[in-house]
């Protein structure tokens, strides 16, 4: 969605972003700096990355084009680089700027670093793309088909991580001062199959107020870290683990193909024992409400509730074959989940009810879970027959 001329300007308050000034994210393969990760550095090619700077809190953050984004907002003009936030908080009235916005100050030495320790993962998910797990990009005929069905070359072009990568990573983040630190995110890849992983929780215990940090990571639950680093984990002040958990049982080996869910479920198991001895350890599922899930939300709930792990979800935003809004609202409404949790159940139900307009794309949708069936060797119609009977029966 592009905001018109009538929505450019608000005020200086709505637009507020703590992120701006204080905020680090360090999530593609070549190791681009921007201040969190839903900024488009497409819109913005002379972001530094970590090869080209000595130390993230003086290089980047008073940066030229840094320091001009935040002239920008605060004369209220909604930025490209800035339109994931926008779009959210226009839908759901919910947004990654309004969030941090009451969780840091937004002064001083930068407080929230969120970085991909590298794109190395042990899983395909139908969901992702190269830029986020090393198995895609080794899937080149995969991705050959699928960008000439989608017409997404970008998107699903090889990625490689940039070498030398992590020493680069490495040295910056050593020169950094990291004292003023109060939250750290860590995504992927997967966060636990890197090797980097123990490497960077010692960083952290040496230069930071680790006992008063906050640490999240996104895990895709397959593995568990070994003992050793759970227990550094669990003495920071706060951890939360996050599980990209899209569906349960047959849909799930389907849409996050390379693992059993019976491993899945396991670990989840452990994981929760962890969170009932462990007062600071907060665990949650994130699933990503795509099309080829968003009528077996009720599944997830159902599954991960006994274990006392709450279900918060996030909405797709593209590719477009994947975007739930191509099913007609008459059938979403349908599938509206019963889940009694005072804000998840109605923030799930109104994602699945979403107005979005959207394209209808649906014969690229069809042919590439063929492509993709045929690649991991299983079939999506046999696990949600509804959606692909939908998907067949409405293409254009």
């Amino acid at each position: 969605m592009v905001m018109d001329t009538k929505t450019e300007q608000t005020t200086k308050t709505n637009l507020y972003c703590a992120l701006q000034s204080t905020g680090l994210t360090i999530s593609d393969n070549i190791g681009r700096v921007t201040p969190c990760c839903h900024f488009d550095p497409e819109h913005n090619l002379n972001l530094p990355s970590i090869f080209d700077i000595d130390r993230l809190d003086q290089n980047y953050t008073n940066s030229k084009d840094m320091v001009k984004s935040r002239k920008q907002t605060s004369k209220g003009i909604h930025i490209p680089e800035c339109v994931t936030c926008w779009n959210r908080e226009n839908i759901y009235n919910d947004s990654r700027r309004l969030y941090f916005n009451t969780k840091i100050t937004g002064r001083g030495n930068f407080e929230n670093l969120e970085l991909a320790l590298d794109n190395t993962c042990n899983l395909m998910c139908r969901i992702c793309a190269p830029k986020h797990s090393s198995k895609w990009s080794s899937a080149k005929d995969v991705l050959e088909e699928l960008a000439k069905i989608t017409n997404q070359q970008q998107l699903y072009k090889p990625v490689n991580v940039k070498k030398k990568y992590g020493d680069n990573l490495k040295r910056v983040l050593g020169n950094t001062d990291l004292e003023n630190l109060k939250s750290v995110t860590v995504v992927g890849g997967e966060p636990f199959f890197s090797k980097n992983f123990s490497w960077f929780i010692d960083l952290l215990y040496k230069k930071t107020d680790y006992k008063n940090l906050s640490f999240d990571t996104i895990t895709n639950a397959t593995i568990i870290p070994d003992t050793e680093i759970i227990e550094k984990m669990l003495k920071f002040k706060h951890i939360k683990v996050k599980f990209s958990i899209d569906a349960v049982g047959d849909l799930f080996n389907v849409t996050r193909h390379g693992v059993p869910w019976e491993t899945v479920y396991s670990n989840l198991k452990i994981w929760a024992t962890l969170a009932k001895k462990h007062g600071n350890l907060d665990i949650r599922a994130n699933p990503t409400i795509s099309i080829l899930n968003i009528n077996k939300m009720q599944d997830i709930v159902d599954t991960l509730k006994p274990l006392g792990i709450v279900v918060v979800p996030h909405m797709l935003q593209g590719p477009s074959w994947l975007v739930p809004e191509q099913i007609p609202l008459e059938y979403r409404k349908k599938w509206q989940v019963r889940y009694d949790h005072r804000e998840q159940g109605g923030k799930m139900n109104k994602m699945i009810c979403s107005e979005r307009k959207v394209p209808n794309v649906l014969d690229k949708f069809l042919n590439c879970s063929k492509v993709l069936d045929s690649h991991y060797g299983v079939s999506f119609k046999d696990v949600n027959p509804t959606i692909w009977k939908l998907a067949r029966k409405m293409q254009i």
